[in-house]
């Protein structure tokens, strides 16, 4: 599928960066800047990987990348990602939402 990102304003002030399908090494480099550029708008930024189907190291890395700047993450409650944050003590650096 390859992925998909997608950075909208929110009603609320925040900048949601909506990301779809699998984060892996060829396409951790595009998420890293779309939330890059998304930090440096100067609003909250709402990672949204409900649609992620697969993260590899690639994008566990720029996850904590995120640590310590105005990121929060949205994940699907069903997938593989809570677990994921859970085993790489993301889930406590992080805000983390589950939907």
């Amino acid at each position: 599928m390859g992925l998909d990102v997608r950075t909208r304003p929110g009603d609320d002030g925040t900048v949601t960066v909506a990301v779809a399908g699998d984060v892996d090494l060829s396409a951790a480099d595009a998420l890293r800047t779309a939330v890059g550029d998304a930090v440096a708008s100067g609003s909250p930024v709402v990672l949204d990987l409900t649609a992620v189907r697969y993260l590899d190291s690639a994008g566990v890395k720029v996850l904590f990348e995120c640590v310590g700047r105005p990121v929060e993450v949205a994940v699907d409650a069903r997938s593989l990602l809570p677990r994921v944050l859970a085993i790489t003590g993301l889930d406590r650096r992080l805000v983390v939402h589950e939907r």
